[in-house]
């Protein structure tokens, strides 16, 4: 069984698209009352999965398939490593600092700062959305000057938060946790550094995929290492750059091997069966917890992973099918918008204090919400796309 070989991968842009789908479901339904406890996240401790719990690392997955696929695209274009570097660099920084903002919200003192939370906050993402707009298909003159008064006028409204950002005592922005798009910018910045450097010698990519699993592990497996680690823990000790270098990975797969799918399916589903057990083996250092990215966590979601895209591979690639993931496509191409939407909304009805009717918040009224909510939310990135409101990780 084979498929011709096509520019783009469709496989790659619904599971992306049902994984921003899933996380605004997943962020939507806190609060929500009389619900499936399995619907959230495992509590801290528990030592399990709940389905909240696979929303992110099934992200960082997919941004690691991402990378060979946006990095090579680029030197198709003619563009130099040095060129490509510093787009990831720039890159990297930019989801850092925005992941920085993001999670000193609920720091901000209004007191202090002279502005209510929720409309710094608005006012955060806002300046987020129109300093990565990018033109889209406008090359006209009138066309590129709009798209840099729109970008510096962003940045100039985040220059200006960040500026006034005082904490109750005073205090300006710390790093704190680095915020979930800090995490993905972190691991993506291992893996598009990976590629730029190895990606026509497969080897050393492998070498390094393996090495980050041993490292991961080695600081969970054992304890006095793992203490003493300092700077060299990296973040979460390498457990996020695990998942976008086996996303990373498994393109190269897809690239050596894209016409030959029975081959394909067999390395996936094999070494998703490895990572499954190493999980449960590895279970007794540190459990699966996903606040502590531990190396069980991190090996179950690539094992979800793997097998996931085989199906949703067959059907895309092989069968030819994409019009069952219609309502949630935008979200493929425009996951950075999608991903920002729900924030900006949810920062509008607290600064105006709409609430929900009580229908909309327990049981099934409120998961009918949230699955409504996020459909509104990926249709209205692909709208916005549409008008030339565009963001690109």
């Amino acid at each position: 069984m084979s498929q011709p070989a096509t520019t783009r991968i469709q496989a790659i842009d619904i599971l992306r698209a049902l994984t921003v789908a899933l996380m605004i479901f997943v962020n939507d339904i806190p609060g929500v009352k009389n619900i499936p406890a399995w619907l959230g996240h495992a509590s801290l401790g528990q030592n399990a999965m709940f389905l909240a719990d696979i929303v992110f690392p099934l992200f960082l997955f997919w941004v690691g398939m991402s990378v060979p696929l946006a990095l090579d695209g680029r030197h198709r274009k003619g563009e130099s490593d040095l060129s490509i570097l510093t787009h990831i660099l720039k890159r990297t920084a930019g989801l850092v600092i925005i992941g920085v903002l993001m999670v000193n919200v609920s720091s901000l003192s209004p007191e202090v700062a002279g502005i209510d939370r929720n409309l710094w906050a608005f006012l955060m993402y806002v300046g987020v959305i129109l300093s990565w707009r990018v033109s889209g298909n406008q090359i006209s003159t009138q066309g590129k000057i709009r798209g840099r008064v729109t970008h510096y006028t962003g940045v100039a409204l985040l220059l200006f938060l960040t500026f006034i950002f005082r904490t109750e005592d005073g205090g300006w922005l710390t790093p704190q946790w680095w915020g979930i798009l800090g995490l993905i910018g972190w691991a993506y910045l291992v893996s598009a550094l990976a590629w730029l450097l190895f990606r026509n010698r497969a080897i050393y990519l492998w070498f390094i995929f393996v090495g980050l699993i041993l490292y991961h592990a080695l600081y969970w497996g054992v304890p006095l290492l793992k203490t003493q680690a300092g700077w060299l823990s990296m973040n979460a000790y390498g457990g996020h750059a695990v998942l976008t270098f086996a996303g990373m990975m498994t393109t190269w797969v897809i690239q050596k091997y894209r016409t030959q799918t029975r081959k394909c399916f067999t390395i996936w589903g094999v070494a998703g069966l490895l990572f499954f057990l190493s999980a449960f083996l590895f279970r007794p250092f540190g459990g699966i917890e996903k606040n502590y990215a531990t190396p069980s966590w991190v090996w179950l979601s690539i094992a979800i992973a793997l097998w996931t895209l085989i199906p949703v591979w067959w059907l895309t690639e092989v069968k030819g099918r994409t019009s069952w993931a219609v309502l949630f496509k935008p979200a493929g191409t425009q996951t950075f918008l999608a991903y920002l939407l729900p924030s900006l909304w949810y920062h509008l009805i607290w600064l105006l204090g709409i609430t929900y009717p009580m229908w909309l918040s327990q049981s099934w009224g409120g998961l009918l919400r949230a699955l409504i909510f996020s459909v509104l939310m990926i249709q209205l990135s692909g709208l916005l796309s549409k008008w030339g409101i565009k963001l690109k990780l």
